[in-house]
């Protein structure tokens, strides 16, 4: 009889959070930002699933985005926080769902 593991250790957060683009960045604002979203190496993958607001600055773009993130392991909404924390030009994380 084989024996098969159903814990499943794959692990998905939805999250809204707004991130600065600088200007002259290479490729669009929604390609970019997953690009910086990914870079930590304690995110495993990042997938922007709607883009909510462009806001044009003096030397930067904000842009509001919402993004699914997948994890190694099932992670808690703080740990989640601290892990998005290290992405660079990240302004804030509007929700955690």
């Amino acid at each position: 009889m084989a024996v098969s593991n159903t814990t499943d250790l794959d692990s998905t957060t939805i999250a809204v959070v707004t991130i600065r683009i600088p200007c002259g960045a290479d490729g669009d604002l929604v390609t970019d930002a997953e690009k910086r979203l990914s870079r930590p190496e304690t995110i495993d993958d990042v997938t922007i699933d709607e883009l909510d607001s462009i806001e044009p600055q003096l030397s930067a773009t904000l842009i509001t985005v919402e993004i699914t993130v997948r994890w190694a392991t099932a992670i808690g909404e703080e740990e989640v926080r601290d892990r998005l924390a290290g992405v660079s030009g990240l302004e804030s994380v509007r929700r955690i769902a």
